[in-house]
């Protein structure tokens, strides 16, 4: 028999027991899910559906437009997890979603953690929606080196050895929030990724993150990385520097990856750029990322009601990505 249960965020031991024996990534965590929730203004939930033989789990939020409700994924590489047979998974989500009359569900799908069975006949589903970067942390570091682009891989080689790196993770904690906001600011970032001081000092000691960085020439730190890591895989989180430290970036990265691979992190999503093909994106392929294909999910459970608010919207949804396209 299949079931699905819900965790709400203020049950942080019932959350960690569901990821037990499940491979997960930082942004399937309580913690992460929940601060990143609570920086977009809504709550973390976790789904769960079960059989004798299969577990799934899926980290979202709920909003509303309209008086209609709908889901999605807060920040994050998350989306399912889990094993068993994905039929079970399908019925109990489609079961869910009947239950609580939701309109439709943005999911944001980690494929480097795609339940077996997942593809291209689910709802909605994207397998390539944009183009993401990995790095193969089983391989030596010599070896990652090999795969950085010439005349990247000249400079970084001269960069380690010169650079004062930092390593002092409270140090390090203090400078990353200092450092954000101003960095954020200079790169015209989104609202979604202008955090408050409250976020960035709570999301610099979540379990499993760490940081990685430099100093300049006068001694400050004027560049970090922050990191996260579970058994299963990495991320590469943020970056934040001084207009000066921006120049240490490469360097600071691959100190992060080093230091991953010395947890026996098996590999890292780099995450790709901004808009694809940016700096962003090519600053991590030249880093020796492995480009592969970011997997979304925008589906619609009630065709007739999502059609109607977005006619109450004045929007075609066949004429754009965003998605809800009513929220456009």
């Amino acid at each position: 028999m299949t079931v699905f249960r819900l965790i709400e965020d203020h049950d942080a031991s019932g959350w960690a027991a569901a990821l037990d024996g499940i491979p997960h990534g930082i942004a399937h965590t309580h913690r992460f899910a929940s601060l990143m929730a609570r920086a977009a203004g809504v709550r973390a939930v976790l789904f769960v559906a079960e059989s004798d033989d299969s577990k799934f789990v899926c980290p979202f939020a709920e909003r509303s437009w309209g008086g209609a409700r709908d889901i999605f994924s807060p920040y994050g590489f998350a989306g399912f997890a889990g094993s068993g047979d994905v039929a079970v998974l399908r019925r109990a989500w489609q079961t869910f979603a009947d239950v609580n009359a939701y309109v439709a569900a943005f999911i944001t799908q980690n494929p480097l953690l795609m339940p077996e069975g997942i593809d291209g006949t689910w709802p909605g589903i994207d397998l390539a929606a944009r183009t993401l970067y990995r790095i193969d942390l089983n391989k030596s570091a010599e070896e990652r080196m090999t795969w950085v682009s010439a005349r990247t891989r000249s400079g970084l080689r001269k960069w380690l050895a010169e650079a004062s790196v930092e390593t002092d993770q409270a140090l390090l904690a203090e400078a990353f929030v200092r450092l954000y906001p101003a960095f954020a600011e200079r790169k015209a970032m989104s609202e979604l990724y202008r955090f408050s001081d409250e976020v960035l000092r709570d999301l610099v000691v979540l379990p499993g993150t760490y940081l990685a960085g430099a100093r300049d020439a006068d001694g400050d730190v004027s560049c970090v990385v922050l990191m996260a890591a579970t058994p299963a895989c990495g991320d590469y989180l943020f970056m934040a520097s001084s207009p000066v430290g921006h120049a240490d970036g490469t360097g600071v990265l691959w100190c992060g990856l080093e230091a991953m691979a010395q947890r026996d992190v098996p590999v890292c999503n780099l995450g790709g750029g901004i808009r694809e093909g940016d700096g962003v994106a090519e600053f991590k392929r030249r880093l020796g990322g492995e480009p592969f294909g970011l997997c979304v999910i925008r589906q619609v459970f009630d065709a007739p009601r999502y059609q109607a608010l977005c006619a109450t919207a004045g929007c075609d949804p066949d004429k754009t990505d965003f998605f809800p396209a009513y929220y456009r």
